[in-house]
């Protein structure tokens, strides 16, 4: 039997097992395969609160094929969530992870397995889920981040009684793990998580947790602090010489969902991209790619879908943000009708715009496209869609688009399976998607971007 080592995980396992129930034995299971989330699948015939049936196990930590004892934590009808104990065949493929927060970090899932392997999973889950909707598709090849690259992230500190956690929260837990190093984030912003920790000791109270909205932009770091309560002059300028101290150039601070004020800065916020020639001016805590890296391919992805596109013709993006794909394509003289819920994310598409050639070729328009989708009278004028809609997907927007007969639609997600959801709704209504380009920008974690294009059939239109 192969038991587990290393000091990280021992810590782990002990403290799971003070959460594990007693009403329930542990269990010889084997990993059928990693499902969309990047924990184990296993499937056991038994019976569990006087019901006997055929479960899927969830277990994070394991690999295919490996057999284990895992403990049951949590029963739906077919699902039971379960907890590694032991593991008792190892697959060949397991590494030692990098990280030394890794097992109690939920910021990555799959680091002990090896990294080729990963890449490999990732990309049948696409191929897979690409053959679901058409055998015709072409599948790009997948473009990868690197690592300690990741410019956006939400960190949370929380005040116990002896000091302040900063960190992530452990997988499916509100437990926040404290962090020291990280393999995939910027090292600039590891650098803060450490140097808040005292300042942020003298203003929270026990029990106290707030978020930290970080954006590593082109001359430091943004901060958006959301939850924190008043603040002592002294506290606000403890806090702020740290902060300024990390090249922190910005700082807001959020409560209940609203901006209050801002606690300083030092020098007007932008971020470039150097490789396609554009400048956006995030709001505080304002949605960015996660790498740039990630940001590139999809900005490329899109200007190749729509290559032979008539320039005469408008574009209406969906879910634009504050202008990341929107202003290189201006650049590229399209001509953009822009729709977000963000007012202050069109803002900053109109602070982009001021001394550009472009002023005409671009309008903006704030709208709740989840609650109010542009119906398919509305987009009918245009010539493509771009959409680019959180990771949930956005399934009214998409039935609207179908009826509308755009004759080229771009979808962009950081989803998978809301990606083919929502193609579906396409395909069902004569689109075909000609190509996929996946990106992955979150390494180690199940998730994934992908790019794709679809033109309407116009054959069967006739």
């Amino acid at each position: 039997m192969q038991k587990f080592c290393g000091k990280a995980l021992k810590l782990l396992m002990n403290k799971k097992k003070k959460k594990l129930s007693s009403n329930f034995n542990s269990l010889p299971l084997e990993i059928k395969t990693i499902g969309s989330k990047g924990e184990g699948i296993a499937k056991l015939f038994t019976e569990l609160n006087f019901q006997e049936k055929n479960y899927n196990f969830i277990i994070p930590f394991v690999l295919p094929n490996e057999k284990i004892i895992a403990k049951p934590t949590k029963i739906f009808s077919k699902n039971v969530r379960a907890e590694l104990i032991e593991i008792t065949k190892s697959s060949d493929e397991r590494v030692n992870p990098q990280c030394k927060h890794f097992f109690k970090c939920g910021g990555c899932l799959l680091q002990h397995w090896d990294f080729e392997k990963y890449k490999d999973w990732k990309m049948n889950r696409v191929t897979s889920s690409m053959n679901e909707l058409s055998s015709k598709i072409k599948i790009k090849k997948m473009i990868s981040s690197s690592l300690n690259t990741r410019r956006h992230t939400k960190f949370t500190a929380k005040r116990n009684n002896s000091k302040v956690i900063i960190g992530f929260y452990e997988h499916k837990s509100h437990f926040v793990t404290e962090i020291q190093e990280c393999l995939i984030l910027e090292k600039s912003l590891i650098k803060l998580i450490q140097d808040l920790q005292k300042p942020l000791e003298e203003i929270l109270n026990i029990g106290d947790t707030i978020h930290i909205h970080a954006n590593l932009l082109d001359n430091g770091i943004d901060l958006l602090i959301d939850g924190l309560a008043d603040l002592s002059f002294i506290n606000l300028s403890r806090l702020n010489e740290k902060l300024i101290e990390n090249n922190v150039v910005r700082a807001h601070r959020r409560l209940n969902n609203k901006i209050l004020d801002l606690l300083f800065v030092t020098d007007k916020t932008s971020l470039s991209n150097n490789n396609v020639s554009s400048v956006i001016y995030p709001p505080p805590g304002g949605f960015l790619q996660a790498t740039l890296c990630g940001e590139t391919a999809i900005i490329k992805s899109v200007i190749e879908a729509l290559t032979n596109f008539n320039k005469k013709k408008i574009i209406c993006e969906l879910f634009c943000g504050s202008g990341t794909i929107t202003l290189p394509l201006l650049l590229q003289n399209f001509r953009i009708n822009a729709f977000e819920l963000n007012a202050d994310s069109l803002d900053s598409i109109d602070l982009a715009k001021k001394g550009k050639p472009f002023k005409n070729n671009i309008k903006t328009q704030t709208r709740n496209l989840k609650s109010k989708p542009l119906t398919a009278s509305e987009l009918k004028e245009y010539g493509a869609i771009i959409i680019d809609p959180p990771r949930s997907g956005a399934q009214l927007q998409f039935l609207n688009i179908a009826k509308s007969k755009v004759e080229n639609v771009v979808s962009i997600s950081c989803d998978l399976d809301s990606f083919v959801r929502d193609s579906k709704i396409l395909i069902e209504n004569n689109y075909i998607l000609k190509w996929v380009q996946p990106i992955d920008q979150f390494l180690y974690s199940p998730h994934l971007e992908i790019v794709g294009f679809f033109q309407l059939n116009e054959i069967n239109e006739c």
